[in-house]
């Protein structure tokens, strides 16, 4: 079945928090389930974010970048679980990569998926998860 999705560039998550909340809640389901207050918490206003749209003006992926000096990092990549193994996150990590140069890091439960889109591994973390960074030049 094709979908007609589409992917944004936003400088601010003015408008979409309701839809984002329930897209997080779903992405996260497990405790603490706070992963919402926690990207409205660093979110910064000018910050890049990029949501995928379906043909319902629903948002169903999202992702941002934290930038810094050299890079930035990316932060919360969530796909709503009707939407996995579409390669809409991977669509969206290349949209940000088009737009922002530099050592992207990323701290990861699925270094797998990452691995794919060209970052390496650099540390398994005590919590399990991986820091990862790819240069984006």
């Amino acid at each position: 079945m094709e979908r007609n999705i589409r992917i944004y560039r936003r400088n601010n998550l003015a408008g979409i928090l309701p839809e984002l909340k329930d897209l997080l809640d779903t992405c996260y389901p497990n405790p603490p389930k706070d992963v919402f207050y926690r990207v409205i918490e660093q979110y910064r206003i000018g910050f890049p974010a990029y949501v995928a749209i379906d043909e319902n003006e629903k948002i169903i992926a999202f992702t941002h970048l934290a930038p810094n000096s050299k890079g930035g990092t990316l932060e919360n990549l969530a796909v709503h679980p009707d939407f996995r193994s579409l390669h809409i996150g991977s669509d969206l990590v290349q949209h940000l990569f088009l737009e922002n140069r530099g050592v992207i890091q990323i701290t990861t439960r699925i270094p797998k998926f990452f691995e794919k889109l060209s970052f390496q591994s650099i540390t398994q973390l005590p919590d399990n998860s991986y820091f990862m960074i790819c240069l984006n030049y």
